[in-house]
């Protein structure tokens, strides 16, 4: 058959050499994209190279994408995940996930090095750094003396700086002075004596000349339990008009000083780091406890101390700027009223604390903690700074009976102690000076109106008629005669019409213990304002028995 026409552009086939080439080509490029991951996907680098699959070039294992192993590749190609919100696993989750799995060896984490260890070489080693030279050293106690005496300063780092060396060891020979008790005789020689009882005495004869002394220096005066004349023998309480001769002092007045309400102070005096003493503004001094001030000044100089002079509403203003001028100059002291909605000087302490908070950052928490006389408002301040009733108050002394802890903020918090009462001699005067301090509760008082001469002695007679709404006309010479007055107006009356003297009197202990009668003690008047402060106090309302205080 004939031949088809030759076409003009005739396809010519590739010599076998740029066959060969152009395959090696394609090889190539295969070979380049593996290892890399495509659009869709693809698989990972197969060994050629080291990469994200291969753990060597030429190896044919690959590394693991496990969801547990660390430095993993995700589908989406990222290594690191790091991306917030995403639903892939973290490097950090990874590794907490993984501690998980495995236990600690406490054995091998006990075990100590025996063997020879390199030490750092270090200059240090070959010098003796901690010693001083005298002039720094006096330099540096008066330095820091300063800052410590200062109640306004804050002595930082307390534990990392010698504070032994502010003070001299007291009482350093006295240990040592043995021969101050016994001679060398008595006690080393060959003539040293055995320790014996001590007795009063050692015989018959020691003990008749012991009574007779005893009764020689005897004083009936001095005699608080007296209840009988030895001469006449005639009843002291019936016939003597002096009560306080004749006072005899009660149980409830012990209330405050037992072991378990001084164990419950030292609780929380331990875990404080901030003591703050409430003081009662009307009288400041008489519920300040000055002996437990001194002992944490002498034992427990790193705890810092803040008085809070409370009840502020119940005295004049001039009363508590002048009191607050007294009393800053031993230790930072506020103002307050404490009430839930209607506060005074809140801000301020709670200012002041977080400052101390600041100032004690290696603490993870600071402990605050209320100390003071029963009554005096401790948990009511509590409560003012919490804005609402966590601890239980009530106007009446003792309603705290167990420390409470109670958390203000996440680094703050607040210890509430019960009320303390200092130890005091067991006569008229000190148990007078605690019912009119609010330390024991008017209705357990046995005999109320032995102490409404104090209260009458303290107060002014006008407030006492403009309280009660007596005649401006009415007199009385004694107690005795207010509390007739009084209880036949109140309607406090036994049969046959005789005025209830004890209810009557508890009434004005209730009145005088809850703020309801006008009394403040008039604060020390300055050197220079002397002449100025006299005047004015004359013209304002006070306290007549102030200057007995």
């Amino acid at each position: 058959p004939p031949r088809a026409a030759a076409s003009p552009h005739p396809r010519r086939r590739a010599p076998a050499p740029a066959r060969r080439h152009a395959a090696m080509a394609k090889n190539a490029d295969a070979k380049r994209q593996v290892g890399k991951r495509g659009s869709h996907g693809g698989s990972a680098n197969r060994g050629h190279k080291k990469g994200q699959g291969a753990l060597k070039a030429g190896s044919a294992f690959k590394k693991s994408n496990a969801s547990s192993k660390e430095g993993r590749t995700a589908p989406t190609g990222e290594t690191r995940v790091k991306t917030k919100g995403s639903h892939m696993r973290s490097e950090s989750t990874i590794k907490r996930l993984n501690m998980y799995k495995h236990k600690p060896n406490i054995e091998k984490m006990r075990e100590q090095a025996t063997g020879p260890v390199r030490i750092q070489p270090d200059r240090r080693w070959f010098g003796n750094t901690r010693v001083i030279a005298q002039d720094k050293m006096q330099s540096f106690r008066e330095t820091i003396a300063k800052g410590v005496e200062d109640p306004f300063s804050v002595v930082l780092k307390t534990s990392k700086l010698p504070m032994s060396l502010l003070k001299d060891t007291e009482g350093k020979t006295s240990r040592m002075d043995l021969l101050s008790v016994q001679p060398f005789q008595e006690v080393f020689s060959k003539r040293r004596q055995q320790k014996r009882v001590k007795l009063g005495s050692y015989d018959l004869e020691g003990l008749l000349a012991n009574v007779e002394q005893r009764s020689d220096n005897y004083d009936g005066k001095r005699d608080g339990q007296l209840v009988q004349d030895p001469q006449t023998g005639q009843d002291l309480g019936a016939g003597s008009s002096s009560v306080q001769h004749a006072h005899k002092s009660e149980e409830i007045f012990n209330k405050g000083t037992s072991k378990r309400i001084w164990a419950e102070l030292y609780k929380v005096v331990d875990s404080s780091d901030v003591i703050v003493f409430v003081l009662d503004a009307r009288d400041p001094m008489g519920t300040r406890c000055q002996m437990l001030e001194r002992e944490l000044r002498k034992t427990k100089a790193h705890k810092h101390i803040v008085l809070v002079l409370n009840k502020v509403d119940l005295v004049p203003t001039w009363v508590s700027r002048r009191w607050i001028q007294h009393l800053m100059r031993d230790f930072p002291t506020l103002a307050f009223h404490a009430s839930i909605t209607n506060p005074f000087g809140k801000n301020a302490l709670l200012n002041l604390l977080r400052q101390f908070s600041n100032l004690m950052k290696d603490k993870k928490h600071v402990t605050v903690g209320m100390i003071g006389y029963p009554n005096v408002g401790k948990s009511s301040v509590i409560n003012t700074l919490k804005r609402k009733k966590v601890c239980k108050a009530a106007p009446v002394p003792g309603e705290t009976r167990v420390w409470q802890y109670i958390a203000l903020t996440k680094r703050l918090y607040l210890l509430d102690c019960p009320g303390i009462v200092p130890p005091t001699a067991s006569d008229f005067n000190a148990d007078c000076a605690k019912v009119l301090k609010g330390v024991v509760r008017a209705e357990r008082i046995q005999s109320p109106s032995d102490y409404i001469d104090e209260v009458l002695s303290r107060v002014k007679k006008q407030y006492l008629l403009q309280k009660y709404k007596l005649p401006l006309d009415t007199e009385w010479a004694d107690a005795e005669e207010f509390l007739t007055i009084l209880g036949k107006k109140m309607g406090k009356l036994f049969k046959g019409g005789d005025a209830d003297l004890d209810t009557t009197a508890r009434v004005v202990l209730y009145d005088w213990q809850r703020g309801r009668i006008p009394y403040f003690a008039a604060p020390p008047e300055e050197p220079a304002a002397a002449a100025t402060a006299s005047t004015s106090s004359s013209s304002t309302a006070g306290a007549p028995g102030a200057d007995s205080e």
